[in-house]
């Protein structure tokens, strides 16, 4: 199903669902706050009337403000697996039988401000704190921003929503290196209109979703610290390759990426694991059992450091990183190296196959 969310208050959470938009994922919106695009929004975000006509449409999350059952009404009307709703002490503290019966309807999360963390935790009606996420404490952007950390922390609880709906243990992942590996090198890509996705890699993601594998982007994109664009870039360029890819039937599960140049010595730059944990605890897996897919050899790097497998592919810069390979005494060594992307599933497929019958 393609994650879409379903969005009916306006102000702070009205403003990250509209960077939602912006990021890529597809938003159905009702309500007067579809209009915080003032010369209307990204082709992702789509108004829908007030009404029954929802139920033409089905999406896994319904975002909303502090009212439960609206918000549950809208979601069942369009299929929705979660809800996020923005909460305050006050406005819980007023729910009756109705909103408390609403909340646990759908699998639900909330956003709040710090302030109001201590009461809500205090109240033993109130949501489960395992299930509470906080604003940033610099507050609210003036305008949508795919940049701005609310539409990070926005996207990323409904993420971990998603994860934990599905239930079970954690679970096997692959993470997915960008340029070279799932679209075509260009060298510092900056520009959407010029990301390509390479050839076979639409039916190796296939292949991998049909197996129940999420996929997970990671990528370095050092060129923000190095001056040659602005973030704003990168999020543009990461949601086309949301569209790119939804378009072709496949909706990726997360996408982390290190802005960082390598002297920065940061922990989130590949071969640095702080990418993979994050994206581990947010969508429920197990980085032992997962893998890793990339042209460079610090993705096989990144990978094993973690304890899971790594797959050098010879498309984008593979072919130069395989060769260095032989004289290599010390580094990283591929789990398995193939041609592309295509290979590399079968592999990984064929892998967890041999483990569930060994």
């Amino acid at each position: 199903m393609q994650r879409r969310s379903v969005e009916g208050a306006v102000g702070r959470l009205a403003l990250a669902a509209a960077g939602l938009a912006l990021r890529g994922h597809e938003v159905l919106w009702q309500g007067e706050g579809g209009r915080v695009f003032p010369e209307g929004g990204p082709a992702t975000l789509h108004e829908v009337p007030r009404g029954l006509g929802l139920a033409r449409h089905s999406a896994d999350i319904v975002l909303g403000g502090p009212d439960p059952i609206g918000a549950a009404l809208a979601g069942w009307l369009v299929r929705a697996r979660c809800m996020v709703l923005a909460l305050d002490a006050d406005s819980v503290r007023r729910w009756g039988h109705a909103g408390r019966g609403a909340w646990n309807t759908l699998h639900a999360w909330a956003v709040i401000d710090e302030a109001d963390g201590a009461l809500l935790q205090a109240d033993p009606r109130g949501p489960d704190p395992e299930r509470i996420a906080l604003w940033p404490p610099q507050g609210p952007p003036t305008a949508p921003d795919a940049t701005h950390p609310d539409t990070e922390v926005l996207e990323r609880v409904c993420e971990r929503a998603l994860a934990r709906q599905r239930g079970g243990a954690p679970r096997a992942g692959v993470f997915m290196d960008r340029d070279g590996t799932l679209v075509v090198e260009r060298g510092y890509l900056s520009d959407p209109a010029e990301l390509e996705l390479l050839p076979g890699a639409v039916a190796a993601l296939h292949e991998l979703k049909a197996a129940g594998l999420p996929v997970i982007v990671i990528s370095n994109q050092s060129g923000v610290e190095r001056g040659l664009f602005p973030l704003s870039r990168v999020y543009e360029v990461m949601a086309r390759l949301r569209v790119e890819s939804r378009a072709a039937g496949i909706e990726l599960d997360g996408i982390y990426f290190c802005p960082h140049r390598p002297e920065d010595g940061c922990v989130c730059r590949k071969p640095g694991t702080r990418l993979l944990e994050r994206a581990a605890e947010d969508h429920l897996l197990t980085l032992r059992g997962s893998f890793m897919v990339g042209d460079k050899l610090l993705d096989v790097e990144t990978v094993q450091r973690a304890g899971g497998r790594g797959v050098l592919v010879r498309s984008g810069y593979g072919r130069e990183q395989e060769r260095t390979l032989a004289g290599a005494l010390r580094g990283a060594v591929p789990d398995h190296v193939c041609d592309d992307l295509a290979g590399a599933s079968a592999w990984i497929l064929a892998t967890l196959e041999s483990a569930e019958e060994a």
